[in-house]
């Protein structure tokens, strides 16, 4: 499961050193269609989850807390 991952969200450093095999792209034709905000928002949460090995509620906890401290959200995670 871990390559699935790292197939669909790029590289994650912090699952393998191994770099995945790129596929034929016949399976999957819908990769041109643009992607939704929603996608692209879920995809980046994803990828900070798996890179820092972080449940979902570990995550929430941490994006709280950034956001009552002062500065850019962003910055402080």
């Amino acid at each position: 499961p871990r390559f699935k991952k790292i197939r669909r969200l790029g590289a994650l450093p912090g699952l393998t050193n191994k770099s995945p095999i790129k596929r034929s792209s016949l399976r999957n034709q819908s990769s041109s269609v643009k992607k939704s905000q929603y996608r692209i928002r879920l995809e980046e949460k994803q990828k900070l989850r798996f890179h820092y090995g972080l449940t979902e509620r570990q995550l929430l906890k941490y994006v709280r807390i950034a956001g009552k401290a002062k500065g850019s959200t962003g910055q402080v995670l």
